[in-house]
């Protein structure tokens, strides 16, 4: 497994500002079983934290109705506490009845009225399911890496073992969810379901995706911001020229990704404090060793920000390649422009700088290259 940090789950987070006062034309109402008089509370979802919409009474008969407020499109909660809530998509012109139990208001709510929350329902329905799923089979590999008490090279083989149910269970998932979200490519809710898709394997999802909320949503920063995830993620996709990269080495000498032309170049993405990272880095080394000498090069660009740290550990890693770093971490600016959202990850370019494979690791980087310059 990689380290993720997933730039996309910003957009959940995100939302846009500028709501105004009711008009009239949006509704949001309900009634709720098991209460006993609670206040209920409506909540944007604004980075870093939700902020307080309004607030409603629910009366003798568990009805409630908020008044004083119409949103922009948006994710939305309805709760009672920060652990038990419901999940909204709301629009301005909606007109929401909710139902449910306020003692779980997370497992029991429907919604009526909102097309944006009842789609989301139904992503969230198939996320479900796969979770539920990939939680058994993790549960079994638990199991008997425990009850074997087996070595690592023994869990390393369990886990290849293992990769043939997890395609199993996922692979469908992926099919499902990409004709789902191609079919409501302008549905806002879309933007949440298509945080768990690869974009490496599912680019042409997130360009449809793209499409269809640009030219719906032309204001929202959550889109605006999903088009340009999109936007550089097309700008490094197969058979394009990987964009320049200029950073400083250990040294302090700038050193251009361009003057490595002429040679096949792995782009490796990477940091001391990244274990899988490091796990992957004899492999580096090993393909290094094999194929330098053939016109191969690897271009480093570390994510750390202790310099002290990203140097002990090319020493000990035994890293002779070229070495590259802004010293700021996930505010790397390659990184950015490469839209890389997980390391280990590395882009490989043929001898004119055009990009032709990505995240290859081990054996299939090995394959690559033998293939390329034996």
């Amino acid at each position: 497994m990689k380290i993720i940090i997933i730039s996309l789950s910003a957009i959940a987070l995100l939302a846009s500002c500028g709501d105004v006062k009711k008009t009239g034309a949006f509704e949001l109402k309900g009634t709720l079983t098991d209460t006993k008089g609670e206040t209920i509370y409506l909540e944007k979802l604004v980075n870093p934290q939700p902020v307080l919409i309004d607030s409603a009474v629910i009366d003798e008969k568990g009805n409630f109705e908020f008044t004083n407020y119409s949103p922009k499109i948006g994710f939305y909660r309805l709760k009672t506490t920060a652990q038990n809530f419901a999940m909204l998509v709301l629009d301005s012109t909606d007109k929401v009845n909710l139902t449910g139990s306020i003692k779980d208001l997370g497992n029991t709510y429907k919604v009526e009225g909102s097309p944006e929350t009842k789609l989301f329902l139904e992503y969230n329905a198939i996320a479900k399911k796969n979770k539920t799923q990939l939680d058994s089979l993790n549960q079994a590999f638990q199991t008997i890496v425990q009850d074997k008490k087996l070595s690592k090279t023994q869990v390393d083989s369990l886990s290849n073992t293992f990769q043939a149910p997890y395609e199993f269970i996922v692979a469908p998932y992926n099919i499902l969810l990409t004709k789902k979200i191609t079919q409501n490519a302008s549905m806002y809710s879309s933007l949440m379901a298509i945080q768990g898709m690869d974009p490496e394997k599912f680019a042409d999802v997130y360009i449809a995706l793209d499409k269809g909320l640009s030219a719906k949503f032309t204001q929202d920063a959550n889109v605006k911001m999903f088009h340009d995830v999109v936007t550089k993620m097309v700008a490094t996709t197969q058979g394009q020229e990987a964009p320049e990269i200029n950073l400083p080495s250990p040294e302090g000498v700038n050193i251009a990704l361009s003057s490595f032309k002429g040679k096949v170049v792995l782009i490796d993405f990477w940091a001391s404090w990244c274990g899988p990272c490091i796990k992957e880095m004899p492999n580096v080394v090993k393909a290094y060793a094999k194929f330098k000498n053939k016109g191969f090069e690897i271009y480093g660009v570390s994510l750390d920000q202790d310099k002290g740290k990203w140097v002990e550990s090319i020493k000990k890693n035994g890293i002779t390649w070229p070495q590259v770093s802004d010293l700021k971490q996930w505010d790397c600016e390659p990184a950015k422009q490469y839209g890389v959202t997980g390391i280990p990850y590395t882009v490989l370019l043929d001898k004119e700088g055009k990009i032709i494979a990505k995240n290859l690791r081990g054996e299939e980087l090995e394959k690559k290259l033998a293939e390329i310059l034996n």
